[in-house]
Parts: structure tokens; sequence; C-alpha cells
């Protein structure tokens, strides 16, 4: 049983130049609409963390595949409510984003590294 209380949250403190990459890779708004998330984006974006820090009162890494944007009033609110469902579409986000042409067959007409001779 723990004694004493949890001291409260400082929030986190992204490196500035990962906040800037995430935001510059998500086009400044929240990337709730795009991966299927319900409602209406409310509220400025705010990065977020995807996948869960393991262990109570312990962050987890604030790297830039490991952040996203989500709006402050729907959808970091129901991320944190319903990680289950929403930490893995947004982790096949970050899959997809990281290496855009993962899922080009060759020939990739957009990708000219791919384009077959």
């Amino acid at each position: 049983m723990r004694r004493s209380s949890l001291k409260p949250s400082r929030g986190t403190v992204w490196p500035p130049d990962v906040a800037r990459a995430i935001e510059e890779r998500d086009g400044y708004r929240c990337v709730g609409p795009r991966v299927g998330m319900p409602g209406v984006c409310e509220g400025p974006p705010e990065k977020d963390h995807v996948r869960a820090s393991g262990a109570v009162g312990l962050k987890s890494r604030s790297t830039l595949d490991n952040g996203v944007l989500l709006c402050s009033n729907t959808h970091h609110p129901l991320k944190t409510r319903e990680g289950r469902t929403w930490r893995p579409v947004l982790i096949d986000y970050l899959a997809s984003v990281a290496d855009p042409h993962a899922a080009c067959i060759d020939p990739c007409p957009s990708c000219p590294a791919r384009v077959m001779a």
C-alpha cells in the first residue's frame, strides 16, 4: 500500500528538435481524423506519447517514433481512455510515415529510387 501521495506531474518536456520534427511531420494538426478516430477535432494539437510507459509514474520515450499530434479536447482524451484500441492504430501510422514507401510495390510511380528502368 502506498503511504505517500504521488507528486503532481510536471508534464512532458519534449526535446525542441523532436517537438519540431513531430509538428512538421504531422502538418501542425491532429492526426486523429487521418487514422480514423471518431469525433471532430477540438482544441489545439498537442504532442502525445503513443506507446505506454509500462510502469506507473514513468514516461515513455519522447522520440519522433513515439509521438504524434492529437487535438487536446477530442482525440488525446480518446487515446488516453481507449489506448488498447487506438495505440496500435497510431503505431501503424508512425510506421507508415517513417517509411512512406514500405507498402509500395515495384515499380513505385511516386518513388524515383524504386522505378525500374
